[in-house]
């Protein structure tokens, strides 16, 4: 992104700020102050293509609030560095604290710029991983970068107990610095950073609908606007009326019969127009009122108020790829589920309760009232990011935000009650969104 020659400003930083100096520091702010002087003289790569008008933006907002180490020198860049980031983390569909120690350790060890010059040993990129760590592509790439700092992160602290421990700790952890010290006294402004980027940035999200004739539905939504985009009507029926339905990606689906038979079904195009072969038998017993599939291999659904979990072994599977049955709970009285992420589940309940559900890898569960009053929304269905489309019996689909999906608490949910995606016009009996994961 830079060129090598620098301006003698530059230079003069330098002089006054050396590698040497930058070590020795051994106060975290003044030690990320010394590496903004040092960066500024390495080359480095775009992280999300070129700033833009909404990254200087950002940027401006956040030198008025941050207060540690990056006080004063966020830019367009740097705040497009830390978006690509973030964007990596809520397609692994991990929470908001995963994103903030993220944040952290690009700020301590590269003051979130995608350095393409190795300076130090052999390190690279945002998080100035070492050959070791992959090729000089991969870790120029923010997107790759992040995924392996996560897959680190996860070996060292399994079934999510990174979420309990110290911010430093963890990113220490996987870094191995010499000066552990410094990443615990830049969470704050870390924090300050996922909260300001965190929102619902633009990607789409693909929808699945099924009809009361049986025939299929496929919409996308402009998750930044809100706005749909497009919407196709299979021609052909699925020769049933689907009694559950879950997206497993782009162009698979698991559908339910009244008959209780569980289908495949492969889409053939969703551009233009929506064609799909015919379904594929799976198998029988399948009783369940609604399904969900969480874009990470877990497909959950509820018979009769009871929550099961199956685990789904190929992007189309045979029948003997759904399997290993686990029955969660009782007491799961709903009328809508939809998973927001790697085991999570969101749910209105026959009273109207919004629910938020996180399964533990020994199948206990935990959850959480959001908010009452949702008895309006007949479904709910989310493709992860913290986004929530809502379904009325009269037709219209309305949007959320949820700023941490993952926290059991509903006070971060942003309506958009005045905006919705379509006041009617979704007379599907059922909806399934497409995961959106990495």
């Amino acid at each position: 992104m830079r060129l090598a020659a620098r301006t003698s400003a530059v230079v003069a930083a330098l002089a006054m700020v050396t590698a040497g100096a930058a070590q020795a520091a051994t106060d975290s702010d003044d030690a990320v102050k010394a590496r903004v002087a040092q960066v500024a003289a390495y080359t480095t790569d775009p992280c999300n293509g070129a700033p833009t008008a909404a990254d200087a933006a950002a940027a401006g907002k956040l030198n008025g609030v941050l207060t540690q180490g990056l006080k004063g020198d966020m830019t367009a860049y740097r705040v497009s560095c830390a978006r690509a980031v973030i964007d990596a983390v809520q397609k692994r569909g991990l929470d908001e604290r995963a994103a903030v120690i993220a944040i952290t350790t690009t700020i301590v060890e590269s003051t979130i710029e995608n350095i393409s010059e190795k300076v130090d040993h052999s390190s690279l990129g945002l998080f100035q991983q070492l050959d070791s760590w992959g090729t000089a592509a991969q870790r120029l790439n923010p997107s790759w970068a992040t995924t392996k700092f996560l897959d680190v992160m996860e070996d060292f602290y399994p079934n999510g107990s990174w979420r309990t421990a110290d911010i430093g700790d963890v990113c220490q952890r996987v870094q191995r610095s010499a000066f552990p010290d410094r990443y615990g006294k830049q969470t704050l402004d870390a924090q300050r950073i996922v909260d300001e980027l965190s929102g619902p940035g633009a990607v789409t999200a693909g929808i699945y609908g099924a009809l009361s004739d049986g025939r299929l539905t496929y919409s996308t939504i402009n998750s930044a606007t809100g706005d749909r985009t497009r919407t196709v009507v299979s021609s052909a029926s699925l020769g049933f009326v689907p009694k559950a339905l879950a997206t497993l990606n782009f162009n698979t689906l698991l559908v339910t019969s009244p008959a209780a038979q569980l289908y495949r079904v492969d889409i053939i195009t969703n551009s233009n127009s929506l064609a799909f072969s015919e379904p594929t038998p799976l198998g029988g017993g399948w009783t369940h009122d609604m399904l969900t599939y969480d874009g990470h291999g877990h497909l959950y659904g509820i018979a009769n108020g009871t929550l099961m979990s199956y685990v789904v072994s190929r992007p189309k599977p045979a029948a003997s790829q759904v399997g290993q049955r686990v029955v969660i709970g009782d007491g799961f009285t709903m009328r809508t589920i939809a998973a927001t992420g790697d085991d999570w589940l969101i749910a209105i309940s026959t009273a109207g309760v919004l629910r938020s559900y996180h399964i533990a890898a020994d199948n206990t569960w935990t959850g959480a009232t959001l908010a009452d009053r949702w008895s309006t929304f007949d479904r709910i269905v989310s493709p992860g990011y913290g986004l929530y489309y809502a379904q009325t019996r009269d037709g219209a689909l309305y949007r959320y935000f949820d700023h941490n999906p993952y926290d059991l608490n509903g006070s971060d949910i942003e309506g958009f009650g005045t905006d919705p995606v379509d006041t009617q016009g979704w007379t599907q009996i059922q909806l399934s969104a497409q995961p959106l994961v990495g």
